[in-house]
């Protein structure tokens, strides 16, 4: 299985209330839909930023080879 990289842009609001901007590696299979690719992107996000919540993103569904 070919595995792609994804960009992703992903707006975390933390628990103090600020606004950070989180950029997750997200790798997956090829051919993965925008949907998919938010969805893996929301749950890094979340990962590195304990406690906040989504207010927002952007990906890529052009994945570059790995």
């Amino acid at each position: 299985m070919t595995t792609h990289r994804y960009d992703a842009e992903v707006n975390v609001r933390t628990k103090s209330g600020e606004l950070v901007t989180v950029y997750p590696d997200t790798v997956g299979p090829a051919g993965m839909t925008a949907p998919q690719v938010h969805a893996a992107a929301h749950k890094a996000a979340l990962a590195e930023v304990r406690g906040g919540t989504v207010e927002g993103s952007s990906v890529n569904t052009n994945g570059k080879r790995r």
